[in-house]
């Protein structure tokens, strides 16, 4: 990797520390469970701090877990760290709301299109995931979800259909050109209401299966479940710059189903940051 690009990766992982720190705190506080989730729990497992080529970070939360998590975090957080709540903007970046570090500011961004998102995105950010109950007809509550997604796409300054493959390429097209039209915090409600159709999850619940309900519609994480036995048994630890976050108990069963042999490293033309390109000064 590139002196200059690693020296401002440093910077952004000095910016995600801080987040995932002030985050760690705010639930220790109030009793909330979080989880590492994503590259950021592989690169806890893996090496033991941050992926080197990774910008960003992102954590999970059982619902309830997470509706609590919002009430504190506004009520706790530094004002240097910003909570970006998807349903509260016009625009539509994706059904994810993250926290952005306001102290850093990124000069350009590989998404692009920052004043159409007035900046909101061009920041260190942390992803907040979500785990619901699947509904009893959930492969219908998945394509619900996929279509008020394409719907939703008629409210950025572009579209990716590169994301939809057969009949749901041509359903994008035709529901974003749609979509544009409907404003977007009606899509967004009916998304959310989607997304909690199998009832609120929480710790000692009856259930079974979960799913990630507000990933975005990736080959690998779309869908993706996981046994409610992952949670259960209370969390593990793992090391990111010698202090300990929380991951899931059955961590490497997780991480096998999401990336397969992930203890090997990608190939080199793979390590590169996935949302920035360069540092404003």
């Amino acid at each position: 990797m590139e002196k200059e690009v690693q020296e401002y990766l440093d910077r952004v992982h000095e910016s995600d520390f801080a987040m995932l720190s002030e985050v760690d705190r705010i639930c220790k506080k109030y009793g909330i469970q979080y989880y590492l989730h994503g590259g950021t729990m592989l690169g806890a497992v893996r090496h033991q701090d941050f992926i080197p080529w990774d910008d960003d970070v992102d954590i999970l939360f059982l619902r309830k877990d997470y509706e609590r998590f919002l009430e504190a975090f506004e009520k706790e957080a530094d004002t240097r760290f910003k909570l970006l709540r998807f349903e509260r903007y016009p625009q539509f970046f994706d059904f994810i709301t993250k926290i952005a570090d306001m102290d850093l500011t990124y000069e350009g961004t590989t998404f692009g299109a920052e004043d159409f998102y007035e900046n909101r995105y061009s920041h260190p950010t942390l992803d907040l995931f979500v785990f619901d109950k699947e509904a009893d007809a959930h492969k219908w509550q998945l394509t619900r979800m996929k279509l008020l997604y394409a719907l939703a796409m008629g409210h950025r300054p572009y579209v990716d259909y590169g994301k939809f493959k057969g009949i749901m390429k041509l359903a994008a097209f035709v529901l974003a050109a749609i979509g544009r039209v409907v404003p977007f915090k009606s899509i967004a409600n009916s998304y959310m209401k989607l997304q909690t159709l199998g009832g609120i999850a929480s710790l000692g619940d009856d259930y079974r299966t979960l799913f990630i309900s507000n990933e975005q519609p990736d080959p690998r994480y779309w869908g993706l479940d996981f046994d409610a036995e992952h949670l259960v048994n209370g969390p593990d630890t793992a090391l990111i710059r010698g202090k300990e976050f929380p991951i899931p108990k059955l961590h490497d069963k997780w991480l096998k189903k999401t990336y397969g042999d992930y203890m090997a490293l990608p190939p080199e033309d793979k390590r590169v940051p996935m949302h920035v390109n360069i540092i404003k000064e």
